[in-house]
C-alpha cells in the first residue's frame, strides 16, 4: 500500500442483518490473511454485532452510529486514522461515503451509480452467484487473500461450556437426536406453517425418538414454540428464552437444524450443524445457507421477486410445497454423511 504506514489500518463498514454479516466473514478472513499485521475495525449494525464477537479476524467492533451526534463523534474519533476502507453494502450511500469522510486513501466497494463517486476501487455485483462470493472478491481485490469460502461463527470457551449443560437445564434427553427448528422468520413469506413443524416433530418421534427444539425470538415465535411443546411431547421450547450468542451455543449441540431464510438458519450452517434450508420466496443461489453440510429444499422457486408479495394468497404459500417427509429425508441424508 504505497504512501501509507507499514502496518495498514483497515475499516470495514458492514451491514445490519445477521445473515448478511455472516456472509461477509470469508471476506474478513481474506483481509486478515492478506494483511496479517493490520488492525481491522468493523463497523456493524446493532442487531448483527454479536455475529462477529470472538471472530479472530476482527480487532475492534464498533456499532454503527444511529444519531447525528453519534456520527459526528465517530468521525472525530476515526478521522485520518485508517488507510483502507471497505463498504460491504452495495446500495448504502452512507457506508460508501464514510471512507472518503475519514480520509482513507483506498476506498473499496460495489460499482453502483449512487456510490461509485466515493470509491477508488470498485467491483460489479454478480447476480449469478452467492453474495458471499461478491464480498470475498471485493476483499481480495483490496489486497486480501482467499482463506476459505464458507461463513464462520465463533463461540467462546465459556459459551461452549454453557452449551454442555443444556440437557440438565432444559430437560433434553442425553443420547437422543436433537433437531433444532426455527419456528419463525423475519417476515411471514419466509416462514413454514406451524402445523408443518408439528408434523415434523411427530415424524421424528416415530422414526427415531428424536427431540425437537423450537428456537426463535420473543412474541409470536415464542408463542408458536409454546404451542408446539404442548402438542408434541418430544418438543422443547427455547424460543424467546435465549440471546443470539446463547442460541448459537445451543444450536451447536443439535444433530440437525431446520429453518427458512433467516439468521438462525445461517448461524447453524456456519457452525457446521447439518442444516436444511427451506426456500421459496428468496433465491438460494444468492442468499442460501452456506456450510459444510447444507441442503436447500425449494418451494415456489419461480418468482424470487419482492413484487410477487402483492400477488400472494397466503404468506405461507411459498414454502407450502415442502412436506415434513421431505425435510425428514433431507435430515437423514445430511446426518448420514
Amino acid at each position: 500500500m504505497s504512501g501509507t504506514r507499514a502496518t495498514p489500518r483497515i475499516i470495514v463498514f458492514n451491514m445490519n442483518f445477521i445473515g448478511d454479516v455472516l456472509f461477509t466473514t470469508p471476506a474478513l478472513a481474506a483481509l486478515r490473511k492478506g494483511y496479517p499485521e493490520a488492525e481491522v475495525t468493523v463497523v456493524v449494525g446493532r442487531r448483527a454485532k454479536d455475529v462477529l464477537v470472538a471472530n479472530p479476524d476482527v480487532d475492534h467492533l464498533v456499532e454503527f452510529p444511529r444519531t447525528l451526534s453519534e456520527r459526528w463523534q465517530l468521525l472525530r474519533r476515526f478521522f485520518r486514522r485508517f488507510d483502507l476502507s471497505l463498504s460491504l453494502s452495495s446500495r448504502n450511500v452512507e457506508r460508501a461515503a464514510w471512507g472518503m469522510a475519514l480520509g482513507c486513501r483506498q476506498r473499496w466497494g460495489f460499482n453502483r451509480p449512487e456510490t461509485r463517486l466515493f470509491l477508488t476501487g470498485r467491483i460489479e455485483e454478480r447476480r449469478d452467484r452467492h453474495w458471499a462470493e461478491d464480498y470475498l472478491e471485493l476483499a481480495c481485490l483490496a489486497g486480501g487473500k482467499r482463506n476459505g469460502d464458507l461463513p464462520r461463527f465463533y463461540l467462546t470457551p465459556e459459551e461452549k461450556a454453557w452449551a454442555e449443560e443444556l440437557p440438565a437445564r432444559w430437560g433434553l434427553r442425553p443420547g437422543h437426536l436433537w433437531i433444532g427448528v426455527h419456528v419463525g422468520a423475519s417476515y411471514p413469506e419466509k416462514a413454514w406453517r406451524p402445523e408443518r413443524f408439528l408434523e415434523l416433530a411427530r415424524l421424528a418421534d416415530e422414526a427415531s425418538g428424536a427431540q425437537v427444539i423450537a428456537f426463535g425470538g420473543p412474541g409470536e415465535e415464542a408463542a408458536t414454540g409454546d404451542w408446539l411443546a404442548t402438542q408434541a411431547p418430544n418438543a422443547v421450547n427455547l424460543a424467546g428464552k435465549l440471546s443470539l450468542r446463547d442460541f448459537a451455543a445451543a444450536v451447536s449441540r443439535c444433530t440437525a437444524f431446520v429453518g427458512g431464510d433467516s439468521g438462525p438458519t445461517h448461524i447453524a450452517a456456519a457452525l457446521g450443524v447439518p442444516t436444511v434450508g427451506l426456500y421459496g420466496f428468496t433465491d438460494p443461489t444468492r442468499m442460501g445457507p452456506l456450510g459444510e453440510r447444507v441442503e436447500v429444499l425449494l418451494g415456489l422457486e419461480r418468482h424470487w421477486d419482492p413484487n410477487a408479495q402483492r400477488l400472494q394468497e397466503s404468506p405461507y404459500q411459498w414454502l407450502d410445497p415442502i412436506s415434513p417427509e421431505e425435510v425428514w429425508k433431507a435430515i437423514g441424508r445430511l446426518t448420514a454423511r
